[in-house]
């Protein structure tokens, strides 16, 4: 159901999409990628990235992109899930944080949805992750999740659970009812993009380095 497995002896991790599925996951990245402006230039006014000058070792602050304008809070909840106030009771330092590093933010997110996004549309039917670029796709996978959180008002664990219910029901819908047939559509959704995330991240843990066991002290008294 979904899970990534590891092939290739840990090069890559890999799931299984039929074709609807991929179709599904590509038009909910689609709108998240939508919301972040993804598919479009940004609008807002930044500084641009000095050049480095010649014979200098590269500074990591040389593509940082600082708004020279305000950046306002955004209107919609589920982007708001995506890029979150620094502070819930300070509006100058979350305002100037925006400025700092919401620009820079949009656009790691949006590199991690195309990845993402490559991953399912190339999925024939297996979606392949190679080991180098599952944290960039496990961060788009909660991204995404995080959209249709806030569409399903998920808030706490109990919320969840109702959406796990939801999805895993077998009753047969009103197909003239549209509002439940909408949310049980992304109730599947929300449980797919769960399954596919937890995996892979499960994976990634699995394959990090353990510590060596610390040996222990003999009493000598």
């Amino acid at each position: 159901m979904w899970t990534f497995e590891v092939q290739d002896g840990g090069a890559t991790f890999v799931a299984r999409l039929e074709a609807p599925e991929r179709t599904v996951l590509l038009d909910v990245i689609d709108d998240v990628l939508g919301l972040l402006g993804g598919y479009e230039d940004d609008p807002r006014t930044v500084a641009p990235a000095p050049a480095a000058p010649l014979h200098r070792e590269p500074d990591p602050l040389d593509g940082l992109v600082i708004a020279q304008g305000p950046v306002h809070t955004p209107g919609d909840p589920a982007l708001l899930r995506l890029l979150p106030d620094a502070s819930r009771v300070d509006p100058e330092v979350t305002a100037e944080f925006r400025r700092l590093t919401e620009a820079d933010l949009r656009s790691t997110k949006v590199a991690n949805l195309l990845r993402l996004r490559a991953v399912v549309a190339d999925a024939r039917p297996e979606a392949v992750v190679l080991a180098s670029e599952a944290s960039g796709v496990a961060a788009a996978l909660t991204d995404v999740r995080l959209v249709l959180a806030e569409r399903l008002e998920v808030r706490t664990d109990e919320d969840a659970d109702q959406v796990m219910e939801l999805a895993t029901r077998d009753d047969v819908l009103d197909t003239e009812d549209r509002e439940a047939m909408v949310a049980r559509f992304l109730a599947t959704v929300y449980v797919m993009l769960t399954v596919l995330q937890e995996s892979l991240v499960g994976l990634m843990v699995s394959a990090l380095p353990h510590p060596p066991e610390r040996r222990r002290r003999r009493d000598r008294g």
